[in-house]
């Protein structure tokens, strides 16, 4: 069998399915697995880190992670919240390691990126007023509305993500909407 028709197939099989096969020594599995999320996943670190390179590092990082601890993996959450929760631990490490300040600003190059082709520009242009409405707000507001309004994620999903519940998710976005509403009307009124 062809190796483009095995990783065809292998593409259409679930994450839980790729880690069994990665587990009995499948690396075109891992090729699978690495493809599916690595763009994400680079997303994910990038909107924290906001440094291509230390991006970069930190998806590698993650990967690497992943290939240690596959053989360890319950699976008592989905491998797509556990590859997540590594990435997030490894932005968690990076920040404490280089003494990272909690008053991080959002940098011009988040808002210049450009939209997938099929992505009409009025959503470009409401991507630039979001990430400008986000850059006073306190790290956990600006990462939930992140979460919930750029990578359009569900509020489940969002919570996962940030390691809350779906309740204090809740909380966190109506208080980051609260507070994006008033940073807005301030800079109308001033």
């Amino acid at each position: 069998m062809a190796s483009g028709a095995r990783n065809g197939e292998l593409s259409e099989r679930s994450d839980r399915s790729l880690v069994a096969s990665i587990r009995d020594g499948n690396e075109a599995a891992l090729t699978v697995l690495y493809r599916r999320y690595v763009g994400p996943i680079y997303r994910f670190v990038f909107a924290q880190v906001r440094v291509e390179a230390v991006a970069e590092d930190l998806t590698s990082e993650t990967f690497a992670s992943m290939l240690r601890g596959i053989a360890t993996f319950r699976g008592d959450s989905s491998f797509k919240n556990w590859l997540y929760q590594i990435a997030r631990n490894a932005v968690r490490n990076h920040r404490r390691a280089a003494g990272y300040r909690r008053t991080v600003l959002l940098t011009t190059r988040v808002a210049a990126v450009e939209p997938p082709k099929d992505e009409p520009r009025k959503q470009a242009a409401d991507q630039d007023a979001v990430l400008e409405l986000l850059r006073p707000l306190p790290p956990r507001y600006r990462q939930v509305l992140e979460l919930r309004f750029l990578e359009g994620l569900s509020i489940v999903d969002t919570a996962e993500r940030m390691g809350v519940t779906v309740g204090n998710a809740k909380v966190l976005q109506h208080r980051a909407l609260k507070k994006a509403a008033a940073i807005k009307e301030t800079a109308r009124v001033g």
